[in-house]
């Protein structure tokens, strides 16, 4: 029996990415999902590169395959996590240790580990129907559903009052996004901050800092939440290094052992470059949407291209030059950029053909993802985001700006 075939939990977003590049290194690809009460509305699945062309139940998976011709379990998106760990130790492979999968799921749980190992912290409260002892937080509230994607039902508070009219109003059976219902919250106090992506590949004592990323938010249509762009930063330059050194720290008290990481950071500007980095949450898995995409033209070596490589066992020290420690850098070798752009009227539709015409002349212009073929909603957070697109080069800047008038330019 030949021990070549790859599971892919939850193979959305970036469980597509995996699929074709195991495809074209011929192993065969299979997908599982984790959550059969998941809406399928919000996720889209592409069977290009599947053998199945379906989506087993975890079940299914167990029944239909045998340990000694399952060469890799791979978590596709984030809401794979537990199943996928789960799954990996079934099956024999390389995997994080089950017993800590809620440290790298659950967001609760993770500023809990990160306390007990003495890291910074963000001061954190579960929420459930009826609470009303709430901490107090001179700088506000942030509050979110535990079980959500994106920023999908994330709000800010400036008070405690506002907060609690607030809770005592929650519709505690709503569905979100995913399909799941949103029975409890984490309370969370409200952060100042840069926020900052680190991806990271972890393979045994070794890291690969593999990219960062700094967000820009603005506050539009009424949400303070609203993503206006995604840009790519040189991981190497001193300015960054606070960030670097506690996320690695992070990953030790997540005990992260194998696989992808992204972790999403909020860090203080100052004089000396930024300080007092603090986690918001980590998903242990390839950083979602387009990004990977994006970084395989910025970074060397990338991010898709190292994960792939650490799942089918392969010594990843091999692609770097020698370290004093275990701590490897990719390099970046070009400027990039995602922008995501921002609509303000609910009847708006855009033009696609027009819009493709126009963005195409910009000297940066990589690739775009039109996010919805109808009327566009009105965005409020990264879920109502109805085009994203890449920008790689120098000229990335001032693209951005000529991108947003010809998006405008081409609404109707």
């Amino acid at each position: 029996m030949v021990k070549g075939k790859i599971l892919i939990v939850d193979p959305f977003s970036t469980g597509a990415l995996y699929a074709q590049k195991f495809y074209e290194l011929g192993h065969q690809c299979y997908a599982v999902l984790a959550n059969s009460d998941m809406s399928m509305n919000y996720f889209s699945f592409d069977n290009t590169y599947f053998v199945n062309k379906v989506i087993y139940s975890v079940q299914e998976c167990k029944e239909k395959f045998h340990r000694d011709e399952i060469l890799a379990v791979v978590i596709g998106a984030e809401t794979g996590v537990i199943v996928g760990e789960q799954l990996a130790e079934y099956f024999g492979v390389t995997g994080n240790p089950v017993k800590s999968s809620l440290k790298r799921r659950d967001k609760f749980v993770m500023q809990n580990a990160l306390k007990e190992n003495g890291l910074k912290h963000i001061k954190s409260q579960l929420i459930h129907c009826n609470d009303e002892d709430l901490f107090e937080s001179a700088s506000g509230y942030i509050l979110k559903p535990v079980n959500s994607a994106g920023s999908d039902g994330v709000m800010f508070f400036e008070n405690k009052t506002t907060l609690s009219n607030h809770i005592q109003n929650i519709n505690w059976e709503t569905v979100n996004a995913l399909g799941i219902k949103n029975d409890n919250y984490i309370l969370q106090s409200f952060e100042a901050g840069d926020e900052f992506v680190v991806d990271m590949i972890v393979q045994d004592d070794n890291i690969f800092i593999c990219s960062l990323c700094v967000y820009k938010k603005g506050y539009h249509n009424g949400s303070q939440f609203v993503y206006e762009n995604m840009q790519m930063l040189d991981i190497a330059s001193k300015k960054y290094q606070a960030i670097i050194q506690y996320a690695i720290q992070c990953i030790k008290a997540l005990e992260v052992k194998f696989g992808a990481v992204h972790m999403e950071l909020l860090a203080q500007s100052s004089t000396n470059g930024y300080i007092n980095p603090v986690m918001i949450e980590m998903g242990a898995r390839l950083h979602g949407g387009v990004a990977p995409i994006v970084f395989e033209k910025c970074y060397q070596q990338s991010l898709l291209e190292l994960s792939v490589h650490s799942y089918l066992k392969k010594d990843l020290t091999q692609f770097y030059g020698k370290t004093k420690d275990n701590i490897f850098y990719s390099k970046i070798i070009s400027q990039a950029k995602v922008v995501f752009l921002i609509n303000y009227q609910k009847e708006n539709k855009l033009d696609e053909q027009l819009f493709l015409s126009k963005i195409q002349s910009l000297p940066s212009f990589y690739q775009a993802k039109i996010l919805t073929n109808d009327i566009m909603p009105v965005t409020v957070d990264l879920l109502t985001c109805p085009v994203l697109v890449c920008l790689v080069g120098g000229t990335s800047d001032i693209d951005e700006n000529k991108l947003r008038i010809m998006f405008n330019e081409s609404i109707y």
